[in-house]
């Protein structure tokens, strides 16, 4: 999980947050809006795109993640007065209770056993507030694209930098292998940094197993946020919406 912690300004790179929030907002603002209130938890929340956008749209946020770069990257440029940046373990959700909880990014896949996954199912819920949502989404990998190795290349200027960001999926069995690779001109010449982790391949089912065994009873798929029917062989997501009884 210490993955993304050299490279976090250039991850922006691969972010896209104008384009991603335009895909994504509509769906994210109507979870905000069938939440029981308006405190929101965004779990790994890397460069901060999903929470200064939750803040503008009326929420208090507290944004968490592992990587103390990630977050310093986020006070610096996504701040607001109604986001609060902490360090913090997507496994051990603290603080709330929230509202709407949010883990999305394939951030999950960063657990790589059944026990991390449930403690961060467990961790939620009892952080959420009776009748609170847990969105997640994750790649879905049992699509034929997801099985197969993949590369990503974008290029950005970042600061006074011009950034090539390469980004690697190799799958085998249930994980796949991720690097990021960045090279970076900068007014001191150049500049390269390379970071690889192993992502958890979670199907919908497992997904879906430790949710309810976490105690959700609601539970919503969707292959995509334009909230499509998941196909395991078509979608390219999966997106969950579990709900907290109103009756804890």
């Amino acid at each position: 999980m210490n993955a993304f912690d050299r490279g976090a300004a250039y991850y922006e790179a691969f972010a896209n947050a104008t384009q991603r929030l335009r895909r994504e907002g509509p769906f994210l603002l109507e979870q905000l809006q069938r939440a029981p209130g308006n405190r929101v938890l965004d779990m790994a929340c890397g460069t901060g795109p999903h929470a200064l956008f939750f803040a503008e749209n009326g929420a208090d946020v507290t944004a968490i993640d592992f990587s103390e770069t990630m977050l310093a990257y986020a006070k610096e440029h996504r701040p607001h007065p109604h986001i609060t940046y902490t360090p913090g373990d997507m496994r051990a959700a603290t603080g709330g209770p929230y509202d709407l909880a949010l883990c999305l990014g394939n951030s999950l896949c960063l657990l790589n056993t059944e026990n991390d996954l449930h403690a961060a199912f467990i961790g939620v819920f009892k952080a959420l507030s009776p009748g609170g949502l847990f969105v997640t989404q994750t790649l879905n990998y049992s699509a034929p694209a997801a099985r197969e190795p993949r590369h990503r290349i974008e290029r950005a200027k970042i600061g006074d930098e011009q950034v090539v960001a390469v980004k690697s999926l190799v799958p085998d069995e249930n994980h796949t292998l991720l690097s990021l690779n960045y090279f970076a001109h900068t007014p001191e010449g150049y500049e390269t940094i390379s970071e690889a982790t192993m992502l958890r391949n979670w199907t919908e089912e497992e997904l879906l197993d430790i949710a309810r065994d976490a105690g959700f009873a609601s539970l919503e798929v969707f292959g995509s946020c334009e909230k499509k029917p998941f196909e395991p062989e078509g979608s390219t997501d999966i997106l969950l919406v579990l709900r907290k009884s109103e009756k804890v």
